[in-house]
């Protein structure tokens, strides 16, 4: 039973060892949003849109060859709180780029936060209304069942649509490179 035993474990080390070079690389995308307090709702609006587009991506082989994951932080849609969130995405090296900023208080707050670490940020320019930016059916559809049935808002249309614009911006910084660097990644976002 000893020998069987080590010839087994020997087997299972040699596989996890052929297969260790074959997972794919990484990179991430963040999400500085409210997840408690009285926005929270705005908060899983757009983390099921990014989740979405992440999701998308992923299926069609990630952004330039990296799969790609998400990283969502509570910033409570207050700009102290952004500020400190933007601090903690930019520890990670892997995180190229973050949506968030919700509103234009906490916008101000943390773009020059971001601008100062490196790091790509979008935020929305405008206060949401009802209807802008518009919700297209595919999007809709995708987005609740996704999120268990809930309909996306504007946030959400517009979280969506940042998130596959930084995805692009990583592909196109990861052209030519061993990887997409954070400096590429705002040079090629400023570019589209």
């Amino acid at each position: 039973m000893g020998r069987w035993s080590f010839v087994a474990v020997a087997i299972c080390l040699l596989l996890a060892a052929c297969c260790a070079g074959s997972l794919p690389s990484t990179v991430k995308v963040g999400l500085s949003a409210p997840f408690e307090g009285s926005d929270r709702d705005l908060g899983y609006e757009v983390l099921h849109a990014v989740r979405l587009a992440v999701r998308e991506r992923n299926e069609v082989g990630g952004a330039g060859g990296y799969l790609v994951e998400m990283v969502a932080l509570n910033d409570f849609n207050e700009g102290p709180q952004a500020v400190v969130q933007a601090q903690k995405m930019a520890v990670d090296p892997g995180v190229l780029a973050v949506v968030g900023g919700w509103t234009a208080t906490t916008a101000a707050a943390a773009a020059p936060e971001y601008e100062r670490l490196g790091l790509a940020f979008l935020a929305p320019d405008v206060e949401f209304a009802p209807g802008l930016p518009p919700v297209d059916a595919p999007f809709a559809a995708d987005y609740e069942a996704l999120s268990g049935g809930a309909s996306p808002g504007p946030a959400a249309a517009w979280a969506y649509q940042a998130t596959q614009r930084l995805l692009d911006a990583i592909e196109a910084a990861g052209r030519g490179r061993e990887r997409p660097t954070r400096d590429a990644v705002s040079v090629a976002l400023a570019g589209f």
